[in-house]
């Protein structure tokens, strides 16, 4: 009896079996692992670029270049202290930059000409009478510097304060006790912005003052600029500058007065206020302030 067809059925079965088995392998491997080898390589990519720049990163920024991964925590804590520091310093600047309240709520008040214009007026008449009290010689370009309104005045709000930080520098000329106070000009405003958004954070306003006097008293108002409150003892000032917000010189020339009169100087001065912005009004909390030079 012939049982080779019987034998070679099975095994021409097996190899069919195995072919079809060796091409749905090949078909899954192309249909199912070479597209979730694509979709994991798409969702790979994200935080391969990510992790590429935080390399390039640090090696490029001078605050992290070279730093391991043990380092890590001190550079972290070395970071925070200087964030503290910083947030600390912000309240300081606040503090000596910030305006007294009855000024800020005029800032913040719709700004009406008469009422501006008698408290000028009101200003240059008691600071006159006061210089003659004291014997200082007060031109009529000292009072006349006061701030005006003018119609192209761009932020008629921030004239209250240009007459406060002129009314304090001229006190501050006064009390010292200058020989005279010649000339008191308004400059024109510089505004300081963020780095990042360019947002106002403050405005400067400078004022050129000529002072004419002995070297005391003259280096006695020229000290007393950036002082405030407790700080003025040390100018014999304190109990007649009060609410004087601090002020900054920024050019001084001083020279002779007169060849005749050699103990005598005439120094040109210019002298800055700044007022903290709140969109484009004045604030005077420090805290609030802090906040806008963030």
């Amino acid at each position: 009896m012939d049982t080779a067809p019987a034998q070679t059925a099975p095994r021409s079965r097996l190899l069919e079996f195995t072919v079809l088995g060796t091409v749905l392998a090949a078909i899954l491997y192309v249909v199912g692992f070479q597209s979730e080898a694509r979709r994991a390589e798409a969702l790979d990519r994200p935080l391969r670029q990510a992790w590429e720049s935080f390399a390039a990163t640090n090696q490029s920024s001078e605050a992290t270049a070279g730093l391991t991964l043990d380092q890590l925590p001190a550079a972290l804590e070395t970071i925070r202290q200087s964030v503290a520091d910083l947030a600390e310093l912000r309240l300081v600047v606040a503090e000596r930059i910030g305006l007294p309240a009855d000024v800020v709520a005029q800032i913040q008040s719709p700004f009406l000409f008469i009422d501006f214009e008698n408290e000028r007026l009101r200003h240059a008449e008691s600071l006159f009478a006061l210089a003659r009290s004291k014997k200082v010689a007060f031109a009529p370009d000292a009072t006349n510097g006061l701030p005006q309104y003018t119609a192209d005045t761009a932020e008629p709000s921030l004239l209250w304060a240009r007459l406060e930080f002129s009314r304090q520098l001229l006190l501050a000329a006064i009390h010292a006790q200058v020989g005279a106070v010649r000339e008191l000009v308004q400059l024109p405003a510089v505004s300081h912005r963020s780095l990042i958004n360019g947002r106002r954070l403050y405005e400067e306003l400078p004022m050129r003052i000529e002072v004419v006097g002995a070297v005391e008293p003259v280096g006695r108002f020229l000290a007393s600029l950036p002082l405030r409150d407790a700080e003025l003892e040390a100018t014999g000032m304190a109990g007649v500058l009060t609410n004087k917000p601090a002020l900054f010189l920024s050019h001084l020339l001083a020279r002779k007065s007169a060849p005749e009169r050699p103990a005598e100087l005439r120094a040109e001065l210019i002298v800055s206020g700044f007022v903290p912005l709140e969109t484009g009004r004045g604030t005077a909390s420090p805290r609030a302030t802090a906040a806008l030079l963030r």
